[in-house]
């Protein structure tokens, strides 16, 4: 028994001990690093068995060892933020590097002197894809940004081929607006007539943290644009072409019939005993504007060797305009080139040069042009000398078309800028580059105009002027970076030296009966010249500048900005410095291990705040000194010599300074659901303080350029959200996004004006003492208010009956009749007059907004963008054109429903006097002022990707096809043409008759890589 029980324990031992070296034998002890794409170790990664439970995390420096159990043959390594990755179990050690996700916290955005993760930023940057924009129908990134980012507001109020768009960051924080400032590959220079195909990126700098490494040129915000450089070993060739058609969006004027009819309502004896239908019936508007082309061509060549990497780009854009002989032709050329000597040295080149050659609007695009009669003939051929139409009786008006073909006009504009740079990498993880840059700047312009006979209008004498403007630029600049990580430290810091040099010289010239009708200076008997020009060498701005950046275990982030600017030719002694410090803070609470527990589905959320100073200092030059212009010799004694006498032409103001412009913000960013979603949520609150202004000094002083100080404070403050959501179904991927930015505009005082208020803007026809409202103002500024509100009479209707007129307080010298403008007495004193003028709209929009959606599907995609605008006002004034007989020119059809027009009572709409004793066309009032609210659809676009298989066989990597349509609808209430509109600071929202009509552009365009 004993033996038995004995045989049995040792048989159940080696059982066991058997069982347990079966499976010690299949499990495996791995060990391994896991790291970013830079080669940092990722803590906290998983590390985890595909379709088991059994994981580990990695520690410091992302380490990790783990016992694989028996089977297994493939491991998941993942990390928040980062692409999952499936790892073969194929050693004892294994090495994983994971990549970012493709998600907004993840991307990377160009800072000033730098670049940052998007999650690690602690200021406001707004970003734009390259690819995103490259096929609109725009030659100016400010356009190409509409609609794409909160709080930045773009418009374009013109559809001329050259026009650019006005771009607002945050709301108008001065009198003397600043524009952006535009840095490209780290240089500044103008945003204009960029070729779109050429920008990689673009990051646009919104609040001071994020700015004031920029400093003073930085109050009107930063836009970073970054240019492509080459992908892959091989060299890559892009082609693009794109062709569009462009259509006007104007008004119908009356034709012959219909004037003859109005003409006849309110003068029976108007061409009497002539028959309507021997006269002429020309179209005016059919006259001058008409469909137009637009055609892009784009080819680069890119490339990345070990040694070298390279992009080289040419492209050219014509556009003639909707407009009569009007037109504009840009091309251009790009070269990028990087080349590594060694492990610790890079130089580099970015050379971009473009030409311009327009013909711009020599009479100005009235929309429709109101000062035109249809039953004047454009040409007449009895006259061989002078064959256009003469004036009809009755009308004093030019031919415009003799006036644009008699007119010959060319403006030319030239601009290089390259840049050279090295950058050598040093001992104890510093960096240092210098970077040298030049840009040149030229523009001519010469405008013939002959002789002409119009009848009433006519001349005999032609004119040539030319001018000639070039400024070049230098700029010098040397940075020292230090980057490093130690542990669960941080640091990244930079700092340097630049300096701006610019010489500005220009000529005038004029010459009247001038021999020939060339650009050539032909001198005659009868010839007068005049030629004057500046002159300017001592332009210099000179800067220092340092940024520290500081996080902890990425998760609590410090950064500190300063920069001192010294302005020498805008700015006396005393005040040629400023200096403009920031700081910010940022909390990453996504990567808290509290938060991960309770909210696993948020993968990212960052909270951040920021404060800062920018300056500004956009007024002219040596406006702290005073000038004098000789006049004419005077004899002080009876025969003695003549003295040149001097008068001052210019108040100095030696105290003139710097603005000042003091910004906080609050954001918060997250994205959620595996990335799928994300939004931004950002609180600002910005004050500019001794706002430059230039005010306008009394006549009577012989002085008539503006006094330039520093007055007052605005404040704006505003809301921004962004939210978008992102997935695929199948085959089927689908993307949206939309953004939208509330801000209050308010003047806080006009202090050294003594809170006088601003009057501004007005409703004449192109000429300030020719129109409907001469000498109205639209608009006033004064404390409490938002800049240009509109200002005039309040209508409270339409006076229908003599009771309602005697009950009602009345102008001074006029009694109001039925279907006149019923004006409040808003003082109550009883009587209308200029102080009854008050309040009647805001032209600054509460709200603005843009939606982005994308669409694909087995090669199809689809992208439509909207942008829009809400609490906004317009001052229609071109209903007040549209709705009355202008002077001895033509009208719309609108005026045949005003009040007591041949069989008409009262309508909607006042009644029609030659005087307009009442002011119903001829005051500001709030008749004019309606709703700008609109949605438009700005861009729509339709394209097909071939597949690969296709393209293979014929050499081509890709190949893409499009149609698109640009500016398509508009959703709005707005009685006019179109709400979109911009205008000056204390002047904006004004519909005014001058306006160059809006566009629509349908193209067609094809993309090719080989």
């Amino acid at each position: 028994m004993t033996k038995t029980r004995s045989l049995s324990t040792f048989l159940l031992c080696l059982l066991m001990l058997l069982q347990c070296y079966h499976t010690y034998a299949q499990e495996t002890v791995i060990t391994g690093t896991v790291t970013d794409e830079t080669g940092t170790g990722l803590t906290g990664a998983t590390v985890a068995v595909k379709g088991g439970k059994q994981g580990t995390s990695t520690g410091p420096a992302g380490k990790f060892s783990f016992i694989v159990p028996a089977g297994v043959t493939t491991l998941l390594i993942s990390y928040v933020g980062y692409e999952t990755r499936e790892v073969p179990v194929t050693g004892r050690e294994l090495n994983i590097r994971l990549q970012p996700q493709n998600t907004l916290l993840n991307a990377v955005v160009v800072v000033g002197y730098g670049t940052q993760k998007r999650a690690d930023l602690t200021g406001a940057i707004a970003s734009a894809r390259g690819e995103d924009i490259k096929s609109l129908p725009v030659t100016n990134v400010q356009e190409a940004l509409q609609g794409r980012m909160a709080g930045v507001e773009v418009v374009k109020s013109s559809g001329a081929p050259d026009a650019t768009a006005s771009i607002i960051i945050r709301g108008v924080s001065s009198l003397n607006n600043a524009p952006p400032l535009y840095i490209v590959d780290g240089v500044r220079q103008s945003g204009d007539n960029i070729n779109m195909q050429d920008i990689a990126s673009v990051d646009v700098l919104k609040d001071a943290s994020a700015a004031a490494i920029y400093g003073s040129a930085a109050a009107g915000g930063v836009i970073i644009i970054t240019t492509k450089k080459g992908q892959g070993a091989k060299p890559t060739i892009n082609f693009s072409a794109r062709y569009g058609v462009t259509t006007p969006m104007t008004l119908d004027l009356l034709d012959r019939n219909d004037f003859v009819k109005l003409k006849r309502t309110l003068d029976p004896n108007y061409l009497s005993g002539i028959d309507v239908d021997t006269l002429p019936n020309t179209n005016w508007v059919k006259e001058l504007y008409g469909h137009a082309k637009e055609e892009n061509y784009n080819l680069s060549v890119s490339g990345n060797t070990p040694g070298v990497n390279y992009y080289v780009s040419a492209f050219y854009n014509g556009q003639s305009g909707i407009y009569r002989n009007n037109s504009s032709y840009l091309s251009g050329a790009r070269v990028n080139t990087d080349f590594k000597l060694g492990k610790y040295v890079k130089l580099g080149e970015q050379l971009y040069v473009w030409s311009r050659s327009t013909k711009p609007e020599i009479v100005t695009a009235i929309n429709p042009p109101f000062r035109s009669i249809p039953i004047m003939p454009v040409y007449d051929t009895r006259d061989p000398k002078s064959p256009w139409g003469k004036s009809p009786i009755g009308f004093g008006g030019p031919n415009l078309v003799g006036q644009i073909e008699t007119a010959h006009i060319l403006n030319n504009k030239f601009n290089l800028q390259g840049n050279v740079f090295a950058e050598v990498q040093l001992p104890l993880y510093l960096s240092f580059r210098t970077t040298f840059g030049y840009t040149y700047y030229n523009e001519n312009q010469s405008y013939f105009q002959d002789a002409y006979n119009f009848g009433q209008v006519a001349t005999t004498i032609n004119q040539l002027q030319k001018f000639n403007v070039n400024q070049p630029t230098i700029m010098s600049n040397y940075t020292l970076s230090f980057d490093h990580a130690f542990g669960k430290h941080a640091l990244n810091a930079v700092i340097g030296y630049e300096q701006f040099k610019t010489t500005y010289n220009s000529q005038y010239a004029t010459q009247t009966s001038v021999g020939g009708n060339s650009f050539s200076f032909i001198q005659t008997s009868a010839s007068q010249a005049t030629v004057n020009g500046s002159y300017d060498p001592n332009g210099l701005i000179k800067s220092t500048f340092a940024r520290l950046n500081y996080n902890f275990n990425s998760r609590y982030y410090l950064s500190g900005t300063i920069r001192r600017d010294g302005n020498f030719t805008v700015f006396g002694t005393g005040n040629q410095y400023g200096t403009f410090p920031s700081g910010s803070a940022g909390w990453r609470i996504s990567e808290e291990p509290f938060f991960r527990s309770m909210l696993p589905k948020v993968s990212q959320l960052k909270l951040r705040g920021s404060y800062g100073l920018l300056g500004n200092s956009n007024i002219g030059a040596y406006k702290f000194l005073s000038t004098y212009d000789q006049v004419n010799a005077q004899n002080f004694t009876p025969g003695g010599a003549p003295f040149i006498g001097v008068t001052p032409t210019f108040l100095s103001n030696p105290n003139v300074k710097w603005e000042s412009v003091y910004e906080g913000n609050i954001g918060l960013d997250a994205e959620l659901l595996d990335s799928k979603m994300f939004f931004t949520i950002e609180w600002y609150n910005k004050t500019t303080k001794n706002m430059l202004y230039g005010l306008p000094i009394p006549l009577s002083s012989g002085i008539t350029t503006p006094f330039y100080t520093n007055i007052g404070s605005v404040r704006n403050r505003g809301l921004e959200i962004v939210l978008g959501y992102k997935d695929k179904v199948g085959d089927f991927h689908y993307s949206v996004s939309a953004n939208g930015a509330f801000n209050n505009n308010k003047v806080l005082n006009l202090d050294n004006i003594n809170n006088n208020p601003i009057l501004d803007g007005n409703n004449n026809y192109g000429n300030a003492s020719f129109g409907i409202m001469v000498n109205q103002p639209i608009t006033i500024t004064k404390a409490g208010l938002g800049f240009g509100q509109f200002y005039g009479y309040k209508v409270e209707g339409i006076y229908k009956t003599e009771d309602e007129i005697s009950k009602h307080p009345q102008q001074e010298g006029n009694r109001a009749r039925p279907g006149d403008l019923i004006f409040a007495d808003v003082d109550g004193n009883g009587v209308i007059n200029d102080k009854d003028r008050t309040v009647i709209g805001n032209p600054n929009p509460k709200f603005i907004y843009g939606a982005n959606i994308r669409l694909d599907w087995k090669g199809f995609d689809l992208a439509l963008l909207f942008n829009g605008a809400a609490g906004v006002d317009i001052f229609n004034g071109v209903k007040a054109y549209a709705s009355f007989p202008f002077a001895d020119g033509n009208t719309t059809s609108k005026v045949f429903n005003a009040s007591f027009l041949g069989s008409n009572q009262v309508t909607d709409q006042p009644r029609i006097d030659n005087n307009d004793p009442n002011g119903n066309y001829s005051k500001s009032s709030s008749y004019y002022v309606e709703s700008g609210n609109y949605v438009k659809l700005k861009n729509l676009q339709l394209g097909y990707t071939f597949s690969d298989d296709l393209l293979r066989r014929i050499s081509i990597k890709t190949a893409r096809i499009y149609v698109m349509a640009n500016n398509l609808f508009t959703i709005t209430k707005y009685s006019g043409i179109d709400p979109e509109l911009s205008g000056t600071v204390t002047a904006r929202g004004i519909d005014a008759v001058w306006q160059y009509p809006h566009a629509r552009i349908y193209s067609v365009g094809l993309d090719l890589a080989f």
